[in-house]
């Protein structure tokens, strides 16, 4: 009986805050604020499943994803940047290899590139 009493409290709260004039975002973040306080254990078990399943369906897709606290800090990301090659660059470009196909070493190369 508990259960079902929190789900609809959860739902007069959203319709509460919805109809009030409130957006759609802070509807449903007050009710599931009811949720987590009334079921604390639950929603610690839901968390890192989410999370899990989250990172095996980016996975599934070829998006490597380092852990859960990334996952979980994503929702800041407004800009990707990609290279010529469709890599995801860290925005600081740095010479990995020099190749002299000349006279010239590495030093002289790099002194002239600069």
């Amino acid at each position: 009986m508990f259960v079902p009493v929190v789900l609809l409290i959860a739902a007069v709260t959203f319709l509460a805050w919805y109809f009030t004039g409130s957006e759609v975002n802070r509807a449903l973040t007050n009710a599931v604020a009811v949720l987590v306080i009334a079921c604390p254990c639950a929603m610690g078990l839901a968390t890192p499943t989410a999370i899990m399943v989250g990172t095996g369906k980016g996975a599934e897709n070829g998006i490597l994803i380092k852990g859960g606290e990334h996952l979980e800090t994503a929702y800041k990301i407004d800009t990707v940047v990609l290279d010529k090659t469709g890599t995801i660059t860290r925005g600081q470009p740095e010479v990995t290899d020099v190749i002299s196909l000349g006279q010239l070493d590495r030093q002289a190369i790099m002194r002239i590139a600069a």
